[in-house]
């Protein structure tokens, strides 16, 4: 069982620099209450507040922010000498388009499958550098030759089955 919370105070007592938060819920309350007197955070996304998630209106509960408008409208919150800055797209979303479109084209033709990578499972913040070293080998890494075709992974599987911890407070 690990307490993010904890765990964070453990590498950055004195609180985080710089967060990229993409989790919302409960773990941007974690990120909020880790950050450093004059930390950052930028959000880039709320996965766990979309709709897909039944459980949304708990999870945007855990912290004051409203998520949706921090992201969709590019927004800078400051905390005291704490800044959060909303959404790093670019603000002409045309640009972001043409790489979605052809992302999407490349997925449709069968060139590019993504997957997660179940060949080795970590379990807990203490194996994330081991799993990260375990992407950049390359064994995640599925090339078929003469298929034409790439399998790429999205990341080891990394286990989180402890209940979060509260925040510190500010």
């Amino acid at each position: 069982t690990q307490d993010v919370a904890a765990e964070l105070l453990k590498i950055a007592p004195e609180g985080l620099d710089v967060v990229l938060e993409g989790v919302g819920g409960q773990m941007l309350k974690t990120a909020l209450g880790s950050l450093g007197p004059k930390g950052r955070l930028l959000q880039v996304g709320y996965i766990s507040e979309y709709p897909h998630n039944k459980n949304r209106e708990a999870e945007a509960a855990h912290h004051g922010e409203d998520t949706a408008s921090l992201f969709w409208k590019a927004e800078t919150i400051h905390r005291a000498d704490q800044v959060i800055y909303g959404n790093a797209w670019p603000k002409d979303f045309g640009l972001v388009m043409a790489k979605k479109d052809r992302v999407l084209g490349l997925h449709k033709e069968g060139k590019l499958v993504s997957l997660v990578d179940s060949a080795e499972v970590f379990s807990g913040l203490g194996e994330v550098p081991a799993a990260v070293e375990w992407m950049l080998t390359g064994k995640a890494i599925d090339r078929k030759s003469g298929g034409g075709y790439l399998k790429s992974s999205l990341g080891p599987r990394i286990e989180h089955t402890a209940p979060m911890s509260k925040a510190r407070s500010f």
